[in-house]
């Protein structure tokens, strides 16, 4: 991408929007392009060079966004969702297309570009990131899926030209001219078009909205260091090279939460205590920190979503409790402070449960009665997956059953996957499971001046490839209890300790299909994707 100041900017810019159609039909052509067809229902002629140093017919979400040099520029750095939108909510089928200059991105960053986009939080995207990848992905109310990605050498300074063809549920994605990723979908049938950058900073230029038949005002340019070296059609459900599960992988797959409810946006803790309990599918949006008094708790109802936008949106002083509800997504947020006997995520009664990405902390400086839990499960809980979180410096990690009474309810529940967690200076309870049947792969433990993963009361636990760092007792299945659990450990890194096991158990195998990391990538790999701002 060039740039100097362009020295004669022509502007090919049309305001494309719901009753514009009787303006845009007088302004003839330029340049080959009919305007007369560039209405709100068709899109082909759109197109904007930034020539004339404005950003008129775009609308901005998040971000600093600014024409420099004939260029749209988004230059806030750090963890931040940044979007700029144009053209019709009616459009259908196109191709979007613009040249692209990640200036910086961090690891799990991304610039990019949006076809279909039915809000700030619902479209099709198509981005390089900062793994050297190019993905296509369906994102919707902020929860992306992703449906192909390939590897393209992604170089700071250097320009892409990406498009993003959007035709029924076909979507395919191109770098520099050539179709590298392609995909279905059935999220959105009709929308905007956008620029977009996550964790990154980056140029945009030359956009050209076409439909078939039509052919883009400017020429691509091959300015990206390198060809694609893999192209992929299906959508991943590894971890590795930072790709995230669009869905829970293991005993909590299923779990949809509020997808296609109702998205609300919440300002305010009594108002998402308010929408959290209401009937029917919702997805809640926090995009800021809502402070409680230390004992509340936002009860959650079935078939619901509660996510933070960005990297900085949760919970402090108060605690998420779901009770008896089924289908319930917790991701993305930051949760902290409760007081005991408030947990900061407790599941009592409940099933098909996904707690995904989020940052679970308290201090170690009170005592360790003076907060409850961070993720307790208990009550016959079942079908939960915990994945990607990072729970640090608390006396009390996770429980599972609560009560070494409690066998009547708890047997044949309490079934758990934990996946890519880190645990960090939480000093025990990393989980302690009574009765329940648990699968710990991949997490990372470090610091855990107890004990680590404690299975009793005939608990079965699976526990592979997980990595201990300066963690007594890493696992054990005896003592503080009546009665012992199991345990079948293979492939984990315990860092000089010793497991203390007294029964092996009968559960062998995951019933399901996961792909497994040698303990020596799990430390790094979970470093950098788990907590909030990843997805």
């Amino acid at each position: 991408m060039n740039h100097a100041k362009k020295p004669d900017p022509r502007k090919r810019k049309v305001i494309l929007a719901a009753g514009m159609a009787a303006v845009v039909a007088g302004l003839g052509t330029v340049a080959g392009v009919s305007f007369a067809d560039a209405d709100a229902a068709n899109p082909a002629g759109f197109s904007d060079d930034f020539g004339d140093g404005d950003t008129a017919g775009w609308s901005k979400s998040g971000g600093t966004w600014s024409v420099t040099d004939g260029e749209l520029r988004q230059s806030k750095s750090g963890a931040t969702l940044a979007r700029e939108f144009a053209g019709s909510t009616d459009w259908t089928d196109y191709t979007v297309q613009a040249k692209v200059d990640p200036l910086a991105v961090a690891t799990g960053g991304y610039a990019g570009i949006v076809a279909r986009a039915t809000s700030s939080t619902s479209f099709y995207r198509l981005a390089l990131t900062g793994g050297n990848k190019v993905r296509l992905e369906s994102v919707k109310s902020g929860t992306a899926t992703v449906l192909s990605e390939a590897a393209v050498t992604v170089t700071a300074g250097a320009s892409y030209t990406l498009g993003l063809t959007v035709s029924g549920t076909t979507l395919s994605g191109s770098v520099n001219g050539a179709t590298i990723v392609t995909g279905t979908a059935s999220t959105s049938g009709r929308g905007r078009i956008g620029l977009l950058t996550y964790d990154a900073t980056a140029a945009f230029d030359d956009v050209v909205v076409t439909t078939s038949g039509t052919a883009p005002t400017t020429s691509p340019t091959a300015t990206a260091t390198a060809s694609p070296t893999a192209t992929a059609t299906a959508s991943p459900t590894a971890t590795t090279g930072g790709k995230f599960e669009s869905s829970p992988i293991g005993f909590g797959a299923g779990t949809t939460g509020g997808a296609g409810g109702e998205t609300v946006a919440i300002t305010s803790l009594a108002q998402l205590i308010t929408e959290a309990a209401s009937d029917g599918p919702k997805v809640l949006q926090l995009s800021s920190v809502l402070k409680g008094s230390g004992s509340d708790q936002v009860v959650v109802s079935s078939d619901k979503t509660i996510v933070g936008v960005g990297a900085n949106a949760g919970l402090t002083g108060a605690g998420i409790s779901i009770k008896k509800a089924s289908n319930v997504i917790i991701r993305n947020l930051k949760i902290s402070f409760a007081l005991a006997p408030v947990d900061l995520i407790a599941a009592q009664k409940s099933d098909h449960i996904w707690i995904d990405h989020n940052e679970l902390f308290n201090d170690t400086t009170h005592d360790k009665d003076f907060y409850d839990g961070m993720v307790d499960l208990t009550h016959a809980t079942d079908f939960v997956t915990v994945s990607w979180n990072h729970l640090h410096d608390h006396h009390k990690g996770s429980l599972i059953g609560h009560s070494d009474s409690n066998a009547a309810e708890d047997t044949g529940h309490l079934r758990i996957t934990y996946g890519h967690n880190w645990f960090d200076n939480v000093a025990s309870r990393l989980p302690r499971v009574r009765f329940g049947t648990v699968h710990l792969y991949d997490n990372l433990f470090s610091n855990a001046e107890t004990s680590g993963i404690h299975c009793l009361m005939n608990a079965q636990c699976l526990v592979q490839n997980n990595v201990f760092v300066n963690v007594k007792l890493p696992v054990w299945t005896t003592e503080d209890s009546d009665e012992d659990g199991f345990a079948v450990i293979s492939g984990n890194d315990f860092g000089g300790q010793a497991p203390v096991i007294t029964q092996t158990g009968t559960f062998t195998a995951a019933p399901y299909a996961v792909t497994l990391e040698p303990a020596s990538s799990v430390s790094a790999l979970v470093k950098a994707g788990a907590g909030t701002g990843r997805i």
